[in-house]
């Protein structure tokens, strides 16, 4: 009968006894294999200490595999660090994981070797690392989460929430952890945040902008930045140029307009360099622009061109310019020498042109009284300037969302303060009444 209690890759008792008749002993034992069932394993020698050692070599390679399944396994004592190790390393081989998140989630568990990084800054690897596996319950991690979620720093919190839990997952499959799995338990409610839409404008408030961003470029004052009478000069034109493109193009996502290229351009003959730039082109050759990628940022690489757009949703869409976009196109492409293929917008160098180094200038130019406006509003308001004009299916198609998706009208469109004119069914309820109809305002 199968012995009681054996874990997996153990034996029992091993027997002996000496057949004189065969003139050989045999040595017995129960042995667990790896499918958790338990079976007898026996060796037969002319000696039961022969038998007992011949079997000892038996189940020693038969243990073989057992010892390879637990090889590198996390078990309830070993260091939350060593489990972060083992996380990092399974997101590295997920394909569908892209680098820059990866990249991300390291910055949050590691401490930056940047001396331009906040030293104090909260890392989970400093932070947790230490503790036992057994240890981080959820008091343990409750605490932490609030203390981030108290500093202000709400999403940080949920970020550290997310990478904690996914690595006490791995915990769990390796069997360091019983039951259910303690970042559960932790204070959601401590962690939420009033969720901030990006706020549509009003065109005439964009075109204001652009006014001041002249202004700027051309070294006068603004609110919130001083004049500037030395230096090179400001290059607000780039500037212009991108906030075009982002309202020109339809309201792309701020980092889609800087991996915009030539060869994605139709309606420009790079033989002859013909363009159609008065503004009734409208009614004649038609420019079109396909939208196929975005910028993002990669450790070791800086900011790089991904060919697909943003995570789960790699399908490029093509977009009509207006007219005012087309000739910035046309500016660009004459002062670019005449390209037939690369990146629209470029950094000095020639490479990918940093989102950081145009917000930075950016910031400078919209000063405090546009403080409040970035790219992302372009999008916003292309939106809702579309759902007023042609309907909020309109608006989720030049945003390229879902035909249906509900993500238009919840977070791209500006719902409208006055609702329309249904006077005609409100009075309906007094002119049920008997002499109600007839009723007028003194």
């Amino acid at each position: 009968m199968p012995q009681v209690g054996l874990e997996i890759g153990q034996y029992g008792t091993i027997g002996s006894r000496y057949f004189p008749a065969d003139k050989k002993a045999r040595a017995w034992t129960t042995y667990r294999d790896t499918d958790g069932v338990s079976r007898p394993v026996d060796a037969w020698d002319v000696t039961e200490p022969k038998a007992r050692a011949k079997l000892r070599r038996k189940l020693n390679a038969r243990q073989a595999p057992a010892r390879a399944s637990k090889e590198g396994r996390l078990t309830s004592e070993t260091r939350f660090s060593v489990a972060l190790d083992k996380y990092i390393a399974e997101l590295e081989l997920d394909e569908t994981m892209a680098q820059q998140t990866i990249d991300g989630y390291r910055r949050q568990i590691e401490k930056s070797d940047d001396k331009r990084a906040d030293p104090e800054a909260i890392k989970i690897r400093p932070s947790l690392g230490h503790y036992r596996i057994r240890e981080l319950d959820t008091p343990v991690l409750d605490a932490y989460l609030t203390s981030i979620a108290m500093r202000g720093q709400k999403r940080k919190a949920r970020w550290h929430k997310t990478i904690i839990g996914e690595t006490l997952d791995l915990c769990k499959r390796h069997g360091a952890i019983k039951g259910d799995n303690p970042v559960n338990g932790v204070n959601k409610r401590a962690m939420r945040r009033r969720r901030a839409k990006p706020k549509a404008q009003a065109w005439e408030r964009l075109q204001a902008l652009r006014a001041q961003v002249e202004r700027w470029g051309r070294g006068e004052e603004i609110p919130g930045t001083p004049a500037y009478t030395f230096g090179p000069r400001r290059n607000a034109q780039e500037l212009l140029d991108v906030m075009d493109m982002a309202a020109g193009s339809g309201g792309v996502r701020p980092h889609e307009v800087f991996a915009f290229l030539w060869e994605e351009v139709e309606g420009l003959d790079f033989d002859t360099g013909q363009w159609r730039l008065d503004k009734e082109y409208q009614d004649g050759p038609e420019v079109r622009l396909t939208i196929s990628g975005t910028v993002v940022p990669i450790k070791g690489q800086g900011w790089v061109r991904q060919s697909w757009l943003k995570v789960g949703d790699d399908k490029a869409y093509t977009v009509l310019l207006p007219w005012f976009a087309v000739k910035v196109l046309h500016r660009r492409w004459d002062e670019a020498g005449r390209p037939s293929e690369g990146l629209i917008f470029t950094a000095r160098n020639g490479r990918v042109k940093s989102p950081n180094n145009f917000n930075r200038s950016w910031r400078s130019a919209r000063g405090t009284d546009f403080a409040d406006v970035t790219l992302g509003a372009y999008r916003k308001t292309v939106a809702t300037a579309t759902a007023d004009a042609k309907g909020i299916d309109a608006a989720g198609r030049q945003l390229n969302h879902t035909a249906g998706s509900r993500v238009t009208a919840q977070h791209y469109v500006d719902r409208a303060s006055e609702v329309p004119d249904n006077r005609d069914v409100l009075n309906a309820y007094f002119s049920a009444t008997p002499g109600g109809a007839a009723e007028k305002l003194a």
